[in-house]
């Protein structure tokens, strides 16, 4: 019995991870590896929330410009050809998880995961899926887009 309950948890506790975990892609940085987590349409505003692993044996840094002439990560309606960049505030400033440089750029000691998130002008209700691309890494294509 205590193991049938054992089995339980860990399916109580992982199930939700895993299906939160919309795909992953190896960076080109050893070591790394970014899981998108997830895409939501919140009116005129997407959000998209992913972690990156750092399953290598030493302490890397991610960079993801998101923002300015140079930006890496974004997202791109295929259908219409349209590329959407994180959105700013009235002073300029990213609307996306604490950020230097126009983007984020965090040392991810081994061993450790770390969530990041940002907001992008949503595409119109008729879109169903998106493209997410980072840089760094492969591009996550034809993703659905949740509608809150």
């Amino acid at each position: 019995m205590r193991m049938f309950a054992r089995l339980v948890l860990v399916f109580a506790v992982t199930l939700p991870l895993l299906a939160a975990n919309l795909g992953s892609a190896p960076m080109n940085v050893d070591g790394l590896t970014l899981d998108l987590l997830s895409v939501e349409r919140r009116g005129s505003v997407l959000t998209v929330k992913w972690a990156v692993r750092n399953e290598g044996k030493k302490s890397e840094t991610v960079m993801l410009k998101l923002a300015g002439k140079s930006a890496t990560s974004y997202v791109v309606d295929e259908e219409s050809g349209t590329k959407y960049f994180a959105l700013t505030d009235k002073e300029g400033q990213l609307l996306a998880t604490e950020h230097e440089y126009e983007g984020i750029w965090e040392s991810i000691a081994e061993g450790q995961t770390k969530r990041f998130w940002a907001k992008f002008p949503a595409p119109p209700p008729a879109v169903k899926s998106i493209n997410v691309l980072f840089s760094d890494t492969e591009p996550f294509e034809s993703i659905a887009i949740t509608d809150k």
